[in-house]
C-alpha cells in the first residue's frame, strides 16, 4: 500500500500534475487502497485543518509586505542602499544582488519573491555592464534561497506550525546562517568574476554616496529589525508581525514616499493573494499526505530502524541531510517540510538533538532544493526574468550548488552557529 502511494505521487510529479493536486490524488489512493476503513469524508476535513491555524495567517501578510514594496520604491531604495555598500568593488554588481537579496529577504520570507524583485531590478544592469546571462541568472536565484533562512521565512513558519515549536526560535536561529550563506555567495561571486573582463571597473568607497542611501532607505532598511526585535522582545506574534510589516510597508510608500498609486493597490493585493493561495493549497495537500502515512504508523517504524542501525548524531544527521536533499529536488519546500517532518523529528529528538536546530538544518537544505533541477523554483523563475537558455543555467548554478552544500555541512556539525542567538 505504501508502495502504492509513492508510485502514484512519484508518477504524477514526472508528467507534470502540480505538486498540490499530486499529493492529493496520492493520499486518496493510499485511503482506498488501506486495510483499514477510512471514509473519504476525512479528505476536505484534513484539507481544512492543515491552514485552520493562526501562526499561517503570517504568509499572506508577509507576501503583502513584500508586494507593496515592490509596488512602490523601497525595494529600489535597499537596492541603492546594497549598491553604496559594495557596488565599488570590483564587478560589483554581482555582490550587490546578493546583498540586495539578503536585505529583501528580511522582508518577504519567500524565495520566489526575493529572486523575481532582484532579478527584475539588477538583471538588465548586469547586462548592460557585459556580464554572462547565466551567471547574472545564476548568481541571483542562488542569492534568492536566502531568503527562506534569513527570517521571517515562510518554510519556517510551515515548519513551526508543523513541529510544534516556536516560530520566534526558528527565526533567530536563522540569522547567522542566513548571513554566513550570504557572504559565502559573495565570496564565490568574487572568485568567478575575477578573470573576467566586464566594463566595470573597481572604484573607491564613498561615504557621501553611503549616507545619501542610507538616509534615502533608512524606513525601508528598518522593516526586519522591527520585525526582528518586536518578535523577540515579546511585543507581537510572528503573525501580528506579518500584519505589522504590511501596514508598515503600505503606510511609508504610500504617505511618506508618496510613490504607490491608489491604482496599484488591488492588483498588489491580488499578486499576494495568487502566491498565497498557491502555499496554502501545497501545505493543505501536504499535511492531508503526512496525515495518512503518519495514521499508518510509517514515522514509528522509520525511526526504529533508522535507531537500530545508528544512534550516533552525526551520522544520523547525514542520513537526514541525504534524505532532505533528495526531497528537495522534487518538491516544494513547504510540502517537504509537512511531509517529512513527522517522520524525522521523532528520530532527532530521540538521539538528543534540539527541534529548532533541525529545522534550521531542514530549511537551509531545502532552500538548496530551489536551485537544483528538475524543480527549482528560482531556476524557473529567474531563466524567465533573465531570458536565458535551462542548459545555460544549470551549467552556471553547479558551481554554487556545491557551495550551498559546504554551507549546509558547516551549519548542521556547528550547531552553535544556529543556536546562538537562540540560547541568549
Amino acid at each position: 500500500m505504501i508502495l502504492i502511494i509513492f508510485s502514484v505521487l512519484l508518477i504524477l510529479m514526472i508528467i507534470g500534475v502540480p505538486i498540490a493536486i499530486s499529493l492529493s490524488i496520492a493520499s486518496i489512493a493510499g485511503i482506498l487502497t488501506s486495510i483499514y476503513f477510512i471514509p473519504l469524508e476525512v479528505v476536505p476535513q484534513r484539507l481544512f485543518t492543515a491552514v485552520d491555524s493562526f501562526s499561517l495567517l503570517a504568509i499572506p501578510f508577509f507576501m503583502l509586505a513584500g508586494e507593496f514594496m515592490m509596488a512602490g520604491s523601497m525595494a529600489k531604495r535597499i537596492a541603492a542602499f546594497a549598491f553604496a555598500c559594495v557596488g565599488w568593488i570590483k564587478s560589483g554588481l554581482a555582490q550587490v544582488s546578493t546583498l540586495t537579496s539578503m536585505f529583501f529577504a528580511g522582508i518577504s520570507g519567500s524565495g520566489a519573491a526575493d529572486t523575481a524583485a532582484v532579478g527584475k531590478m539588477m538583471i538588465p544592469m548586469m547586462e548592460e555592464k557585459g556580464y554572462d546571462k547565466g551567471f547574472s541568472a545564476a548568481t541571483i536565484a542562488t542569492a534568492g534561497t536566502i531568503a527562506v533562512v534569513i527570517p521571517p521565512s515562510i518554510p519556517m513558519i510551515v515548519y513551526g506550525v508543523t513541529a510544534g515549536v516556536s516560530i520566534g526560535d526558528l527565526f533567530t536561529a536563522g540569522i547567522i546562517p542566513g548571513i554566513i550563506i550570504g557572504i559565502s555567495i559573495m565570496i564565490m561571486n568574487y572568485w568567478l568574476t575575477s578573470k573576467k573582463a566586464y566594463s566595470e571597473k573597481s572604484t573607491k568607497f564613498e561615504l557621501i554616496t553611503f549616507r545619501k542611501a542610507f538616509k534615502e532607505g533608512l524606513l525601508a532598511l528598518f522593516l526586519p529589525f522591527i520585525i526582528i526585535f518586536g518578535i523577540r522582545g515579546g511585543i507581537f506574534t510572528p503573525t501580528e508581525a506579518g500584519a505589522v510589516a504590511a501596514a508598515y510597508a503600505f503606510l511609508v510608500s504610500k504617505f511618506i514616499y508618496k510613490d504607490l498609486d491608489w491604482k496599484e493597490v488591488p492588483g498588489t493585493f491580488l499578486r499576494a493573494g495568487k502566491m498565497t493561495a498557491m502555499v496554502m493549497f501545497i501545505i493543505a495537500a501536504a499535511n492531508l499526505f503526512g496525515w495518512f502515512i503518519t495514521a499508518e504508523q510509517i514515522p514509528q517504524m522509520l525511526t526504529s530502524l533508522v535507531v537500530g542501525i545508528t544512534d550516533n548524531q552525526i551520522l544520523i544527521l547525514l542520513m537526514i541531510n541525504v534524505i532532505l536533499f533528495i526531497a528537495g529536488c522534487f518538491l516544494n519546500a513547504s510540502a517537504a517540510i509537512t511531509i517529512l517532518t513527522p517522520l524525522l523529528l521523532p528520530i532527532a529528538v530521540s538521539v538528543g538533538i534540539d527541534p529548532v536546530f533541525l529545522g534550521v538544518v531542514m530549511v537551509v537544505n531545502l532552500a538548496i532544493g530551489l536551485i537544483t533541477p528538475p524543480v527549482g523554483l528560482d531556476l524557473f523563475i529567474i531563466q524567465g526574468v533573465a531570458n536565458v537558455s535551462f542548459d545555460k543555467l544549470i551549467k552556471a548554478v553547479i558551481p554554487f550548488i556545491f557551495l550551498l552544500a559546504f554551507d549546509l555541512m558547516i551549519i548542521t556539525y556547528i550547531p552553535e552557529i544556529s543556536m546562538f542567538l537562540t540560547r541568549l
